[in-house]
């Protein structure tokens, strides 16, 4: 019995402790309507030669805060994998080569008045240091419209909330996910079908 209680203090003894502070806190960093000003600097950007932190400084600024140092480091050492909506083998070889993180996305035509649609990013296990999803609210000439983003720290999944674009003009439209995790980094694109308004 000795021998058992010792044999379990030592099994204790060397479980690690780990505080709150080595793990990190978990806060998210939502935008629910990006601004005239954002949607310009997306549609100028996109397909440029420029990486994930450049993209997120000039568009997203918002989604720093709080994130240290050293994952906005490994945001300047990655390139942007921009989705090519007209390519969708493209798309589809992305999901093959991150296969450990989902990108999916919806659109739903509520009437000829109101769109709604979101993004998700998903890890398939553990956490990752940065997570991040944004939805892209497209037309049938590939202009961005509408976005929603969100990110989080220490999260396996974030999900954009469920946007309402108001008052769209006649035409189709469909949706654009891009998500990425540092630590581990990944990277993934999700597509929708089409929808026509009215």
């Amino acid at each position: 019995m000795i021998l058992l209680i010792f044999i379990s203090m030592i099994g204790i003894a060397i479980v690690p402790v780990v505080s709150a502070a080595d793990v990190g806190s978990s806060s998210s960093y939502r935008v629910s309507n990006a601004t005239p000003e954002q949607l310009e600097k997306i549609n100028a950007l996109w397909g440029t030669d420029i990486t994930i932190g450049d993209y997120m400084e000039q568009v997203h600024p918002e989604h720093l805060v709080g994130v240290s140092d050293d994952v906005k480091k490994i945001m300047h050492e990655r390139k942007m994998i921009w989705p090519n909506v007209k390519n969708e083998t493209k798309i589809a070889q992305l999901s093959r080569l991150t296969a450990s993180l989902s990108v999916t996305c919806t659109i739903t035509k509520v009437s000829s008045s109101q769109i709604n649609y979101y993004g998700r990013s998903t890890l398939s296990s553990g956490q990752a240091v940065y997570i991040y999803n944004e939805a892209f609210l497209r037309n049938a000439a590939g202009t961005k419209v509408d976005s929603t983003s969100i990110s989080d720290q220490y999260a396996n999944s974030v999900t954009t909330q469920n946007k309402m674009y108001f008052w769209p003009a006649n035409g189709n439209y469909y949706v654009t996910s891009y998500g990425y995790t540092i630590s581990p980094d990944l990277d993934g694109a999700g597509q929708t079908g089409t929808i026509s308004i009215p």
